[in-house]
């Protein structure tokens, strides 16, 4: 008997992942150099500069690929990274807020508050998981 030859799926190239590698080390630095900023009480417009940067460059980002969100997967995950990223900054800064109005913005609540700050930031980015393809 003759065997039958299956026909495979046609291959896709494989996307670049240059830009999520450049997003994660952007926003890592920017992380770190928020928890400098604030550990060493530097003026509250250097913080703020840092939160419109990364608004800005996610921003960016999103506007330039907004037509490929559809199509790539890579760009997917890009923009389920930054909305988890943007509504950890925002957590977060309401967080400081709320404890710098009732006095418990001490040094112990700072780290509290980037413990929290990169639990929900995993949270929000493994949870938008399937949200894109729904």
């Amino acid at each position: 008997m003759a065997k039958h030859q299956r026909k495979g799926r046609p291959t896709k190239p494989k996307e670049s992942t240059t830009s999520t590698t450049v997003l994660k080390l952007f926003f890592a630095i920017s992380f770190i150099i928020l928890g400098l900023l604030v550990f060493n009480n530097i003026s509250i417009n250097w913080i703020l500069g840092v939160f419109a940067v990364d608004i800005i460059v996610s921003l960016t980002y999103v506007i330039l690929n907004k037509h490929h969100i559809t199509e790539s997967k890579v760009v997917r995950n890009n923009v389920r990274r930054i909305v988890a990223f943007l509504i950890m900054l925002i957590t977060m800064f309401f967080y400081a807020l709320a404890l710098w109005r009732v006095d418990q913005y001490t040094p112990e609540m700072q780290i509290t508050l980037f413990i929290g700050g990169a639990i929900i930031y995993y949270a929000v980015f493994n949870s938008t998981k399937d949200v894109s393809t729904k």
